[in-house]
C-alpha cells in the first residue's frame, strides 16, 4: 500500500484527506496526525482510548453503580499534547470537579506525536502511543501523587500507532496501527507493567483494502476486541470484531457475525467505545456528524447488530463518554464547540438508543475556537471533561444526576500554562 490516510486537525475542524506515504520522517507524520481518537475513550474507569472498563464478578459488569460512593480518591486526569511530544498531569477535585496541576515535572516527555493514553486497571502503570515514533511510552504512576515516571524504554508498535486499549484484567494491551491496518497485541506484568509481543502480532485485520484503523476498545468482560476503521478512498468505513483468547495467550481471533469479522459503520468513524453495560457499542462518525449505536449481540463471538443513530447537534464529532450509571452519554464535536448531552434507553425497543437532552448540552466558548476532541465521563458519575484542540486547556462539566444536563465547573477551562494543543482526556479511578 503506497498510499496511506492523512488525519491532519487544525484548530477549526479542516476534515482528513489522502497523502502519499514518505518513509521515515517524524516531521511528516507530525503534519497528519494532529487528531483525537478515541475515545471519548476514557469513559468510566478510563482504561482504554474508546474503551470502558467497570469493576465485574466473573464475566458480567457489576450493575447498580451509585454516583459518588465506592470511588475513593486521589484521582487523576491525563491530557495528551501532539504537538509538545507530551503529557499533561492533574489531580481532580472529587467534591467540586476542579483540576490542579500536578508538580514534579509536568508536562512528561513522550514519543514523538503522542495520541492518546491509557492506563492499567490498578492505576500503576500508563501506556502512551506515539503515531510519530512507532512505539508506546511506559510511565510508572506514582502513588499518591499521579506523578509519570519513564519505565522502560518504548515499545515498538506497527505504523502509526492511533489508539491503545489494556484489557480489564490488565493482562493484554492492544493498539491499533493505523499506518499498515494491524493489531498490535502484548502481554503485560502486572507487577512491572512491561510488555512482551503476543505470538502471531500484529494482527492484521479482516480486510484487503487500506481501511486505517482509528479507535480499538475492549469490552467489559475481557473477551472482545471492537475496531472503528476510518478507511480510504478505495474502501469503506467499517468495524473490525475479534474474539480474545483468555485461556492464557491473549491472541486475537476475528468474530464470526458475518463471516469476515466485520460489520459496516457511519462516514469516517473515529471514536469506539463499550457501554458499562457491556451491551451497547457507540461510534461516532467524523463527516456523518452522528452517532452510531450497536448491540453486542452474540456474546459467544461478540458480533454486533446495528439499531440506530442519533444525529449530533453540532459538527465533527470525535469523542463519546457514557457515565457509569449508563443513564446519560456525551458526545464532543470539534469544529463547533459543542458538547452534546443524551440520554440512554433503559428498556424494550429503546434500549441502548440515544435521545438528545432538552437543554442539556454545553457549548464551550472559551478559548475561541476551542476544538472539543476526546471526552471522558468522571468515575463517580458527577463530571465530564473534554480536551481542547485550540489553548490545550481542559473543560470541566457537572452532571445534574436527574435530567443528564450539564453546568460548567467553576473556572473551567483548566490549563497547565504550557500546551497549546490537547488532543485527549483520560480520568482515572
Amino acid at each position: 500500500m503506497t498510499i496511506k490516510l492523512a488525519l491532519k486537525w487544525s484548530i477549526t475542524g479542516v476534515k482528513s484527506h489522502n497523502r502519499s506515504k514518505i518513509p521515515g520522517g517524524n516531521s511528516m507524520k507530525r503534519h497528519r496526525l494532529a487528531w483525537l481518537l478515541a475515545a471519548g475513550v476514557a469513559s468510566l474507569m478510563a482504561v482504554a482510548c474508546g474503551g470502558s472498563d467497570p469493576d465485574y464478578v466473573g464475566d458480567e459488569p457489576t450493575p447498580g453503580f451509585v454516583p459518588g460512593e465506592g470511588i475513593a480518591p486521589p484521582r487523576f486526569a491525563y491530557a495528551v499534547h501532539s504537538n509538545g511530544d507530551s503529557v499533561s498531569g492533574y489531580t481532580v477535585d472529587p467534591t467540586t470537579g476542579k483540576l490542579a496541576t500536578m508538580g514534579s515535572g509536568t508536562p512528561w516527555t513522550t514519543g514523538s506525536t503522542p495520541v492518546c493514553i491509557a492506563v492499567d486497571p490498578l492505576v500503576r502503570y500508563a501506556y502512551v502511543a506515539n503515531s510519530g515514533s512507532d512505539n508506546l511510552s511506559i510511565f510508572s504512576i506514582g502513588d499518591p501523587s499521579g506523578v509519570l515516571t519513564s519505565a522502560a524504554l518504548p515499545v515498538a508498535t506497527g505504523d502509526q500507532p492511533m489508539s491503545v486499549a489494556v484489557d480489564p484484567q490488565g493482562r493484554y494491551v492492544y493498539v491499533a496501527n493505523l499506518g499498515d491496518d494491524t493489531i498490535s497485541a502484548y502481554s503485560r506484568s502486572t507487577v512491572t507493567g512491561l510488555l512482551t509481543p503476543i505470538a502471531g502480532s500484529p494482527f492484521s485485520l479482516p480486510s484487503s483494502a487500506d481501511i486505517a484503523p482509528r479507535s480499538i476498545a475492549i469490552d467489559p468482560t475481557g473477551k472482545f476486541v471492537y475496531v472503528a476503521n476510518y478507511g480510504a478512498t478505495a474502501s469503506p468505513s467499517t468495524i473490525s470484531m475479534f474474539s480474545i483468547d483468555t485461556s492464557s495467550t491473549g491472541s486475537l481471533t476475528p468474530g464470526a457475525l458475518t463471516g469476515v469479522g466485520s460489520i459496516a459503520a457511519g462516514a469516517r468513524p473515529n471514536l469506539i467505545t463499550v457501554s458499562p453495560s457491556g451491551r451497547q457499542v457507540y461510534v461516532s462518525n467524523e463527516t456523518g456528524d452522528s452517532v452510531m449505536v450497536y448491540s453486542i449481540a452474540n456474546t459467544l463471538t461478540g458480533g454486533l447488530a446495528y439499531i440506530g443513530f442519533v444525529s449530533t447537534p453540532g459538527s465533527t464529532p470525535t469523542g463519546v463518554a457514557i457515565e457509569p450509571n449508563n443513564k446519560f452519554a456525551y458526545i464532543s464535536n470539534r469544529s463547533t464547540g459543542v458538547i452534546g448531552a443524551y440520554s440512554i434507553g433503559q428498556g424494550g425497543s429503546t434500549i441502548g438508543q440515544l435521545s438528545a437532552i432538552t437543554g442539556g448540552s454545553a457549548t464551550i466558548t472559551t478559548p475561541a475556537s476551542p476544538g472539543p476532541t476526546a471526552v471522558a465521563a468522571d468515575p463517580s458519575g458527577k463530571f465530564v471533561y473534554a480536551s481542547l484542540l485550540n489553548g490545550g486547556g481542559i473543560a470541566a462539566y457537572e452532571i445534574n444526576a436527574t435530567t443528564g444536563a450539564l453546568t460548567m465547573v467553576e473556572d473551567s477551562p483548566f490549563d497547565d500554562s504550557g500546551a497549546t494543543q490537547s488532543d485527549f482526556i483520560l480520568i482515572t479511578k
